[in-house]
């Protein structure tokens, strides 16, 4: 009885000691575990571990997939703590193969077992895939430490492997003519022999003529590096040959794909529109040293440098007598040399009218620069020569368009609106000598200095002894001179309205003095037996109303 005691006081230390972890909430797996202790444990025993157990090792993120089903747990989980283990594969795995791979073991294995049976296909998704002759070589051939399981290669570079059969290439001799080390540019992986070789010349496409088999025909001396691309290193030999023309003395350019193509050396053709002189018209058909005498650099675009002969032996008209322009585009066209014409309407005088028929020596007499555009230039004698009216003698002026125009001399016309007198009335039918008697310049706009005998004669009234005012316009109009009329009501004195109005009959009525109607008297006839009769109503009655 005693030592039942005994085994029971230890029983309950030994279990109050362990449940006390849990019992006073910290538990021995730490603080990220939140599931019930019973999905692992039994209750007759904190140790005991039941084979049914009902924690599901999905929930972690790493699942417990082939081999891994059947391990221990405490393998991967060294301590009570599971939140500390690792789920990289090299945390539990070593890496036999010595860095040689990547450390991410499923790369290549899989939980079901340790072997890898696709390594081909492994490969393929390597930064080497196998092409060609590669597929069928052995591992060894570039893992040399592959029986210890170590991958690890000299370099994914050709020549790491290649560099021998780079030294022993004779045809063309790789190392002595510098060829790259980068096999691929002629030599192509996927092909099962070494001496399958295709070099892609993208920068500078062989086609064409170009198209040789031979690779020394250009890359002489077996040079391959820095080899230019100028026409003129392969073709200088053909340029100095030809004489059709003649390339070294016609001093032509060495840019040969200005003429020539890849196809063919010959026939060549040249486009000249890619100049800043294209052909056209007569242009196109004269040979090429027609123009290019001197050579094909520098060859003047001006026509004078070409036709000069054509210029100096012209007669009709003769250009260098009459002084013309060398600039030929003026008159000539690339359509005929002999077809000229001039159009006038892109200098500063347009021909109109007859101008447009008579010949350009007419105007041009003393050559065809410089010639003025002033009518009286050409019409010198036409002006002198005219009578009626008599242009010299009335002192007409020079500007002969004030009256004529470039449709005919003598149907003269001029507008008489333009100046500042307008003609109307009896004005608009009158010869012009009669207001222009001593010239045409400077003629007075005043009516008395043509109407100075109208006024002189004119006796109803006497307006020289009534010492009448010169501006005619107060009574005259130029419809015409009689009968005239004087507006007396607005200019001096009301009579046309109020008690005046029909009680006068003749203006002497009032005005008794004839020789000065700038008095009148009022008494006199009509307001004789008025009061005041010896003075003028006038003084007491301004507006004559009252």
């Amino acid at each position: 009885m005693r030592n039942m005691s005994f085994i029971l006081i230890a029983f309950l230390l030994f279990v109050g000691e362990t449940w006390g972890q849990v019992s006073d909430g910290k538990s021995p797996h730490g603080n990220d575990l939140k599931i019930d202790c019973s999905n692992c444990h039994a209750s007759t025993s904190w140790k005991e571990i039941p084979k049914n157990r009902n924690f599901d090792h999905n929930i972690t993120g790493f699942s417990l997939a082939g081999q891994h089903a059947n391990v221990d747990c405490n393998l991967c989980h060294k301590s009570l703590v599971f939140s500390e283990a690792k789920s990289t594969c090299i945390s539990c795995h070593h890496d036999i193969h010595a860095n040689s791979v990547s450390l991410d073991c499923e790369n290549c294995h899989t939980p079901k077992t340790w072997l890898v049976t696709n390594i081909s296909e492994i490969h393929q998704r390597s930064r080497f895939p196998l092409l060609g002759a590669h597929s069928l070589q052995d591992c060894a051939s570039c893992h040399t430490k592959f029986t210890s399981l170590d991958f690890q290669v000299m370099g994914v570079e050709c020549v790491s492997c290649h560099r021998k059969d780079y030294v022993s290439a004779k045809n063309p001799d790789h190392l002595a003519t510098g060829f790259s080390t980068e096999c691929q540019d002629c030599h192509q992986v996927n092909q099962r022999l070494w001496t399958s070789t295709k070099f892609a010349h993208d920068f500078f496409p062989l086609t064409g003529g170009h198209k040789i088999q031979d690779c020394f025909s250009c890359h002489k001396h077996g040079t391959f590096q820095g080899l230019s691309t100028d026409c003129s290193t392969c073709h200088m030999a053909t340029f100095k040959a030809t004489t059709n023309p003649n390339h070294v003395q016609g001093n032509f350019g060495t840019n040969c794909i200005e003429c020539h193509n890849i196809n063919s050396w010959s026939p060549a053709q040249f486009d000249h529109n890619s100049t800043a002189f294209p052909l056209t018209g007569a242009h196109k058909t004269v040979s090429c040293n027609s123009c290019h005498t001197t050579g094909y650099q520098g060859t003047s675009t001006d026509c004078y440098s070409c036709h000069r002969a054509n210029y100096e032996s012209t007669s009709n008209p003769n250009h260098v007598a009459q002084g013309f322009p060398t600039n030929c585009l003026q008159c000539h066209s690339t359509t005929s040399w002999s077809s000229a014409d001039f159009d006038h309407n892109t200098t500063a005088f347009p021909l109109t009218g007859a101008h447009k028929t008579v010949s350009c020596a007419s105007c041009h007499t003393n050559g065809y620069q410089g010639t003025s555009a002033d009518c009286y230039s050409c019409h010198k004698s036409n002006y002198e020569s005219t009578t009626d009216p008599n242009h010299v003698a009335q002192g007409f002026p020079t500007t002969c368009q004030q009256c004529h125009s470039t449709t005919s001399w003598g149907s003269a016309t001029f507008d008489h609106n333009s100046t500042g007198f307008p003609l109307t009335g009896s004005h608009k039918t009158v010869s012009c000598a009669s207001c222009h008697s001593n010239g045409y310049q400077g003629t007075s706009t005043d009516c008395y200095s043509c109407h100075k005998s109208n006024y002189d004669g004119t006796t109803n009234p006497n307006h020289a002894a009534a010492n009448f005012p010169t501006t005619c316009t107060q009574c005259h109009n130029s419809n015409a001179w009689v009968p005239a009329t004087y507006d007396h009501d607005n200019q001096y004195f009301p009579i046309y309205s109020g008690k005046h109005n029909g009680r006068w009959n003749a203006c002497s009525d009032c005005h008794r003095n004839q020789n000065n109607f700038m008095s009148h008297t009022c008494n006199a006839v009509c307001h004789k037996s008025d009061h005041h009769q010896n003075e003028d109503c006038y003084s007491c009655h301004p507006t004559g109303r009252e």
